[in-house]
């Protein structure tokens, strides 16, 4: 059995922008996501306003209800979770910690408190996605609601099942 998963390798792109105000000068915004050959040479990172980092993003069978919503979306869209050494201040620069197309697997990063920005993808990146998601999501079939016993008949409807007046 296999274990290999479809993967690419990425480029992000964070820029420093800065802001008048005294109490926070500058702010990091993630600037784009480009998907990168394996072999390819870094982006020199000579810029002081940009911070660049590669990542391998992989595609996960049990994440394929998240690349779902993301292929469903308006725009599909990278997400990107990056932090800053708080210790290190002003000099602090993002450390990419993970890039993913899952909106699921995003929403639980924010759940836990992180910061995940996203870009929109690229056509080439919404179709590859789209094509591993079509292939490998199934909906669930609905489930029938058994009706509350405790209502009569004809003045069951959705606003009070499952509502015990007592």
């Amino acid at each position: 059995m296999s274990t290999d998963r479809p993967y690419c390798e990425v480029q992000v792109s964070i820029t420093k922008i800065t802001q008048n105000n005294e109490w926070m000068p500058f702010r990091w915004q993630l600037e784009s996501v480009t998907v990168i050959g394996p072999n390819a040479e870094p982006i020199p990172d000579n810029d002081e306003f940009k911070c660049w980092s590669r990542a391998k993003v992989e595609l996960y069978l049990d994440e394929v209800d998240g690349y779902y919503l993301n292929c469903t979306a308006n725009h599909p869209a990278w997400f990107v979770h990056y932090r800053l050494d708080e210790e290190m201040g002003d000099e602090a620069i993002p450390e990419v910690r993970m890039v993913t197309l899952s909106y699921n697997e995003a929403g639980r990063t924010m759940d836990g408190g992180e910061l995940v920005e996203n870009v929109p993808t690229d056509k080439l990146t919404a179709g590859w996605l789209a094509e591993f998601t079509q292939k490998h999501f199934v909906s669930e079939p609905r489930k029938r609601r058994r009706p509350a016993s405790f209502v009569a008949p004809g003045a069951r409807t959705s606003d009070n099942v499952g509502k015990n007046d007592t």
